[in-house]
């Protein structure tokens, strides 16, 4: 019972993280709290818009209300994203979603991927003076070894993770030596495994 909870919850959380704007959104509040209106103000967006993706990434348990502030009679409410929001049960949740889900998803992660590739070389990050990679890489493996492979990568961003959650508070070199860093990964089989060369 508690496990096909977590798997529906999960789902709910992926699919609440297959919209673009929400991503965006998530992303935000995941820099410090604020409020909706706060978030639209940043994102170009009319609040009336947010309410609705914020109470989606509320409900699906990735940001909560952190706290409420009167100001002028009104109450602003205040949003935090919860911190290793996923439930442990998240990526099997895949599992029950839709082929649009996972397209959804797919779309939504490399067009920001893209749109974050093409602003930073713009801005000149292919200058050599800051680390930027953009590489594709095909291999043949085995099932088990592609099971290898992920839990290596899932490894790395946990250590990443940590890392982040350990000096959040006081980065080394303070906040001037530290940048934000995008990785988006895929790991996907491909359909033209017949033939061909790697």
């Amino acid at each position: 019972m508690a496990r096909t909870k977590n798997l529906s919850k999960g789902l709910e959380q992926v699919r609440a993280m297959a919209h673009p704007l929400r991503l965006r959104l998530i992303e935000l509040f995941a820099r410090e709290a604020q409020t909706a209106k706060q978030a639209a103000q940043k994102l170009g967006q009319p609040p009336t818009r947010l309410y609705h993706h914020v109470a989606i990434l509320e409900k699906a348990g990735l940001l909560r209300l952190k706290e409420t502030r009167a100001v002028r009679g009104a109450t602003e409410k205040y949003f935090e994203i919860v911190r290793g929001p996923l439930t442990p049960d998240a990526g099997e949740a895949l599992k029950g979603s839709t082929a649009k889900d996972h397209e959804a998803i797919a779309l939504t992660l490399f067009d920001r991927a893209r749109n974050e590739m093409v602003r930073a070389l713009a801005a000149g990050a292919a200058d050599g003076k800051r680390p930027m990679i953009a590489a594709r890489a095909v291999a043949r493996l085995s099932p088990a070894d592609a099971r290898r492979v992920r839990a290596e990568l899932v490894r790395v961003l946990q250590g990443l993770r940590r890392q982040r959650q350990k000096h959040k508070a006081t980065p080394p070199g303070g906040k001037r030596g530290w940048r934000r860093y995008a990785l988006t990964i895929s790991m996907v089989p491909t359909l033209d495994d017949e033939g061909g060369s790697d």
